[in-house]
């Protein structure tokens, strides 16, 4: 990513804005902060849509350019984890967003509005998300997940190992090595954490895939220049997680959750409790 903001969580922003725009009684959810951080010509795109018929063009034409999937199976992992983290987070439970991009759920999301957020990311992307929300809301920690100790970066920022924590991990994971995937994991569970990802069917990354879209998918990130290299075969999610001190508590693809592919994923996954004899 070197110092440029990720293109992915611009076009990320983009499906939650297009989503934002269709009317209230529809809408999966509302993220008034989307658009500002959509270069010119994407902006351009994403204001059209507030017109109805100008919004089944842009969305068709998106649908059109990315192929099938990446635009729903988005709008509908983010109202799934929406709506985990507001069954999880109560009291004095710490927010991470891992990988934060331009979420902006600290931001929109009544469930955060008492609680404690940070956010880790890449550098580059968090001095662009700054200079449309400014400081107050979140605690930003720049973290490379490949390089940079989790633990030491989050602690030193104030994060409490006392108290109880969520972490969000959203639209990471297949950008990652296994290495930094367990890493993560294994800071997560060390910092007394539940955790909510998505991951992609590990078959969409090989060919021949059972996922028609998948080809298609896997190219336009690549040429992108942040390329999938990581996924999990969902019936081995449970003891991949086990193995590594977590219990699954719940993993759907985006299309049985409401739409969208059945390569893309989201778990949730609370820490698994030590028994005693």
């Amino acid at each position: 990513m070197d110092d440029r903001g990720s293109f992915t969580a611009e076009t990320m922003a983009l499906q939650r804005a297009f989503e934002s725009y269709r009317p209230p009684g529809l809408r999966r959810f509302d993220d008034p902060y989307a658009t500002a951080f959509l270069r010119p010509w994407l902006r351009v795109l994403a204001e059209a849509a507030r017109l109805p018929g100008v919004r089944r063009v842009a969305t068709g034409l998106y649908d059109v350019v990315a192929g099938p999937g990446p635009r729903v199976s988005g709008i509908v992992r983010t109202k799934v984890i929406d709506d985990a983290l507001a069954e999880f987070v109560g009291g004095e439970t710490q927010c991470v967003l891992l990988g934060a991009g331009y979420d902006t759920r600290a931001h929109r999301l009544s469930a955060l509005a008492g609680n404690t957020v940070f956010e880790v990311d890449h550098p580059a992307t968090q001095a662009r998300k700054r200079a449309v929300l400014g400081e107050g809301r979140v605690t930003y920690v720049p973290v490379d997940f490949e390089h940079d100790d989790l633990v030491g970066r989050l602690t030193e920022s104030g994060f409490d190992t006392g108290k109880p924590a969520v972490f969000v991990w959203e639209g990471v994971t297949n950008y990652l090595t296994a290495d930094a995937v367990d890493t993560t994991l294994a800071a997560v569970r060390e910092l007394g954490g539940d955790v909510i990802f998505t991951y992609v069917d590990v078959r969409a990354l090989h060919e021949p895939s059972p996922f028609p879209e998948a080809r298609r998918w896997v190219r336009a990130v690549a040429r992108s220049g942040e390329p999938w290299t990581f996924g999990l075969r969902p019936t081995e999610t449970r003891q991949f997680l086990a193995d590594r001190g977590f219990s699954l508590e719940k993993d759907l693809s985006t299309f049985d959750a409401g739409g969208g592919s059945q390569l893309y994923r989201i778990a949730i996954a609370r820490r698994a409790r030590a028994t005693h004899q």
